[in-house]
């Protein structure tokens, strides 16, 4: 089983800048038009962190499934079992730090989750101490499977659209 292990995101902000780069460059090259931002525990200072880089690429509705999957040729399929008409998720494989993209539908509730709500968390002191809380319970033993679906009810507590 493998044991959680968390950094500082300020530890790894350097590095996690250049992957975002990287990749930014690398989906710009084939979807011009989308926007991109980097998300998730590295893009929000003093917030915990695996150290995994996290890009969320924002299409309109209509153009979703073309972006879907042009993404299916850079990157591999992450939990394509909870692919959706408005969200799916990738893995740059062999990547370090580890890069995962989550495409998301304009004014979806995944674009929510997977950006606006980071944009609230590097705001909000109570917020970050609340998700570095999180983090700690699930430090160094429990499963993934837990500390994930911990994760997936901290966003849905505290970012209701």
């Amino acid at each position: 089983m493998a044991r959680l292990a968390f950094v500082l995101s300020d530890l790894v902000a350097e590095e996690a800048a250049a992957a975002f780069a990287e990749h930014e460059r690398r989906v710009r090259a084939r979807l011009p038009a989308v926007e991109i931002r980097h998300t998730g525990g590295t893009s929000v200072s003093g917030v915990l962190t695996t150290g995994d880089v996290d890009l969320q690429v924002r299409t309109d509705a209509r153009s979703f499934d073309a972006a879907r999957d042009v993404l299916s040729q850079l990157y591999e399929p992450h939990c394509p079992e909870a692919w959706h008409a408005e969200g799916a998720f990738f893995v740059a494989a062999g990547s370090h730090p580890r890069v995962e993209v989550a495409l998301t539908a304009i004014g979806s509730l995944d674009d929510f989750h997977h950006g606006e709500a980071w944009t609230l968390i590097a705001a909000d002191p109570d917020l970050i101490d609340r998700y570095n809380t999180l983090k700690r319970a699930h430090e160094g033993g429990g499963s993934v499977d837990d500390y994930n679906a911990a994760k997936r009810d901290f966003f849905y507590e505290n970012f209701r659209l």
